[in-house]
């Protein structure tokens, strides 16, 4: 809807940046650190490994300083598991200890507000070794402990928590879960059972941090995908309405309200997917709502019917990264009104503002933007700067589309653009930069890792310094 004015960001507004320990720390295999489930991933050859990515744990001083210089307001990274128990539980290692008290401190001296992701996809192989991860009900308390020891150890200074990031991409890629991708349809199962534990480990997490953290707010970072039909036929419209809740909603109903929504429920229950639910499990998540949504918002995807036939059967999936088609229930097909980028995301910020004000209507909370960005092969030029000016305008655009949305109601915390600096995408490597500030390697020559500043940093310094009255 146009509407006759614009709100302004509010004062307060959280204008960020994020990152992934993972994805940026490197020091894979230093000062005690364990092995994740992403180190042990089998690495295609001609992308670079985690081991150095953008060598945050011995730079981050210098990271910070240039966050300081840019004007951030907040920092949203996420702490390694296995950096504070090298095995996922049992001894603590004193060392990851301290480079988190070191990080934080850093971030709060520079008048940075760090906001702490408690678990971001590098989940510790030693609890996949001791009894199957995820997939087994011992994985809610090792959750917790851990997610208790970083409320009492660090609590002090971190005020805004997120308990899982993207747990759907979770569900969905078993080699995150420290499996193989053999047999998709048995992986999906245990996904699903694995996704029930998360869920009550996330509410156990909630009820800790507001008793042990004064002040505390802590949500769930849920990846969103705007979803639209296809076209105007009513079994587009059909799919897409049950792709929106198996794909989008299901989470945040069990999250939020404590609920397996009817379809997701039905869905789980024709596939013999339905996890063993025990007393007490749902009544957990009922008594412990988020304080706010996080999500993370890229693209968005164009939906269609995918009827079953006689050589597709209930069940059947095809999978890209995530599931692309569920026979009888619907497939991923091209948006031929929106551009792509190079790794075929559709570009769409209207999508942004759709998904902001679905989030605000259904859950009430307010919402907090954890990742957005924009992904492009960049090499440093001979002389001035990168000159990143689709960065640019794909970033103003989807900031306007947040300001339409809290014109339209929804109530924002603050929004954390992906990423702060170049930093390894999972599945593209060095090839695919985001940053703000490039980090001068490529996918197997480490070269001198030197900070660059890109024309997007000095764009998002004028864009904070004026909160966004030009957006």
């Amino acid at each position: 809807m146009q509407t006759k004015r614009i709100k302004e960001f509010p004062e307060n507004f959280l204008w960020g940046a994020s990152s992934a320990s993972f994805q940026c720390e490197g020091a894979a295999h230093e000062d005690g650190k364990g092995l994740s489930v992403m180190d042990m991933r089998k690495q295609d050859p001609s992308i670079c490994d985690f081991e150095v990515a953008s060598d945050h744990y011995h730079r981050y001083k210098e990271d910070i300083a240039l966050m300081k210089e840019c004007g951030l307001k907040a920092y949203r990274f996420s702490i390694a598991w296995t950096r504070i128990f090298p095995e996922g539980n049992g001894e603590v290692n004193p060392r990851g200890v301290e480079f988190y008290n070191n990080l934080i401190n850093e971030i709060v001296q520079a008048g940075i507000t760090p906001i702490v992701t408690i678990y971001h996809f590098d989940y510790p192989q030693g609890l996949v070794d001791q009894y199957g991860g995820w997939t087994d009900r011992r994985s809610i308390d090792d959750y917790v402990n851990y997610a208790e020891f970083l409320f009492r150890t660090y609590g002090d200074r971190v005020k805004y928590w997120l308990t899982i990031n993207e747990q759907d991409h979770v569900v969905h890629m078993p080699y995150r879960l420290g499996m193989s991708d053999e047999n998709r349809r048995e992986k999906e199962r245990l996904g699903f059972l694995a996704n029930h534990h998360m869920c009550v480990a996330a509410a156990k997490a909630i009820q800790k941090c507001h008793e042990l953290v004064p002040d505390g707010k802590i949500g769930p970072a849920t990846c969103f995908d705007m979803l639209y039909p296809t076209t105007n036929s009513p079994a587009d419209a059909l799919a897409w309405l049950d792709a929106m809740e198996i794909r989008n909603y299901y989470i945040l109903d069990l999250n939020c309200k404590g609920e397996y929504n009817g379809t997701f429920r039905k869905y789980l229950e024709d596939r013999d997917m339905f996890p063993e639910v025990l007393d007490g499990d749902m009544e957990c998540m009922k008594a412990n709502r988020p304080d706010f949504l996080a999500f993370n918002y890229y693209a968005s995807k164009s939906i269609s019917a995918c009827p079953l036939d006689d050589e597709h059967e209930i069940g059947d999936i095809e999978f890209q990264l995530l599931p692309s088609r569920e026979a009888g229930v619907y497939q991923v097909v091209k948006n031929q009104n929106l551009n792509a980028t190079l790794w075929g995301w559709e570009i769409d910020d209207i999508g942004l503002q759709s998904a902001s004000r679905l989030l605000w209507e259904r859950y009430r909370l307010p919402l907090l933007i954890t990742e957005n960005g924009f992904g492009n092969v960049e090499k440093w030029p001979e002389e001035g700067i990168l000159e990143d000016d689709d960065r640019i305008d794909y970033l103003t655009r989807h900031l306007h589309a947040v300001k339409e949305a809290m014109n339209l109601g929804a109530e924002f915390i603050g929004f954390c653009c992906w990423s702060f600096m170049d930093l390894i995408s999972g599945h593209s490597g060095f090839s695919k930069r985001y940053g703000l500030v490039y980090v001068n390697r490529t996918e197997h020559d480490l070269l001198d890792l030197e900070r660059r500043k890109k024309k997007s940093y000095y764009w998002y310094k004028n864009v904070i310094l004026n909160n966004g009255k030009d957006i």
